[in-house]
């Protein structure tokens, strides 16, 4: 009697069921791994808007202590913001706190920024003078 050579259907079944769910992992963590990309994209462009704000708020020498809120332009998307300036145990120093929506409601922020503020007007651009003797390296 001549055996016949090759697979049987339920060998061919369970092979492709194996195949499927193999398949079914790999685009799921295909896709949580796009996912992901796309929210630390969001973030970082957040922590650059807020960068901002806070540059903005130092060069502008915000001191009046209340909430700022605003919308900026950044990667072809518009971010909206809000700014939060605090006193601080320290009267030489102001709180703020920016958060940073992608959403004009502002349901849920992407970034928060907190940094410290010093009162402009304690502030001095007076820099000793180079000691000639010192070692520059």
């Amino acid at each position: 009697m001549r055996r016949m050579l090759g697979f049987t259907l339920l060998e061919v079944l369970v092979a492709v069921a194996v195949l499927g769910v193999a398949m079914a992992a790999i685009m799921k963590a295909s896709s949580e791994m796009t996912g992901n990309a796309v929210e630390l994209r969001d973030r970082t462009l957040a922590s650059w808007v807020a960068s901002n704000v806070l540059t903005e708020l130092r060069i502008d020498q915000a001191w009046e202590t209340g909430d700022r809120d605003g919308e900026t332009r950044m990667a072809e998307r518009d971010w909206y913001w809000q700014a939060e300036i605090q006193t601080t145990p320290n009267a030489a120093l102001r709180r703020v706190d920016i958060r940073v929506f992608s959403d004009p409601e502002q349901n849920r922020s992407v970034a928060l920024l907190s940094a410290l503020l010093a009162d402009p007007e304690r502030q001095t651009m007076d820099l000793p003078p180079p000691d000639p003797g010192a070692d520059t390296e």
